[in-house]
């Protein structure tokens, strides 16, 4: 029997915790079986995969949790391409910026504006590639520029997602505890939702970004 009124409600909340909580117990445990470098990006993109089913109807739980278990298998070594490629990106942008800081004058402002631009893109990119992974099926270089032309071509869900994850970083800093539960579920969800709408318009998404049609995403169900 279906609840209705404020019983429906909090079951539906319960519901939604239990998930998020449930996904950041799977990411954590498979970032750690893939060593952290070799689990990160794999179970990053198991949770937007799985997330993504769940806002098209999927809520059973056993069944998600299936999803998420054969997706981190699947995309295992595909995903670890994108991932080890910003993994690098983010070490090299790291000790350019230890460099930079030596530097002073006109040339320290230019190189430190070159800087602050591509650690921008990197940023972009960073945000969007999973969630575009998790739903389109493209060349892995692909993905990258993918990512740019999400961003400009729909600027306010950009500047949406930045200050939606601005906001989740203030409340965890507020409240730290939150952070063993619901540390990357919380925010996936968050960019998924806000990418849902999107996605939900996939013709007019490829006649903005020019990515190729594909309404069933990555069908990873067994």
């Amino acid at each position: 029997m279906e609840l209705e009124g404020w019983k429906g409600k909090l079951y539906w909340f319960v519901e939604w915790i239990t998930l998020l909580a449930v996904l950041q117990l799977l990411w954590t445990g498979l970032t750690l079986l893939g060593l952290l470098l070799f689990g990160v990006a794999p179970a990053t993109v198991a949770m937007f995969t799985t997330l993504r089913k769940r806002l098209q109807g999927e809520e059973d739980l056993k069944r998600l949790v299936k999803i998420y278990w054969n997706t981190y298998k699947v995309e295992f070594i595909s995903s670890n391409r994108i991932g080890m490629f910003l993994l690098s990106v983010g070490y090299f942008l790291t000790i350019n910026f230890h460099i930079i800081s030596l530097f002073h004058g006109l040339l320290g402002l230019l190189l430190l504006t070159v800087f602050i631009s591509i650690s921008i893109f990197f940023g972009i990119i960073v945000v969007n590639i999973f969630q575009l992974y998790a739903h389109y099926d493209l060349p892995t270089l692909r993905y990258f520029t993918a990512s740019i032309i999400f961003s400009i071509a729909y600027p306010l869900q950009m500047i949406s997602n930045i200050v939606g994850l601005m906001i989740i970083y203030k409340i965890y800093s507020w409240f730290p505890g939150l952070i063993p539960f619901f540390g990357v579920s919380l925010a996936a969800l968050f960019l998924t939702w806000m990418s849902s709408h999107i996605f939900k318009h996939e013709r007019e998404a490829e006649k903005h970004t020019n990515l190729p049609h594909y309404s069933a995403g990555r069908e990873i169900t067994s």
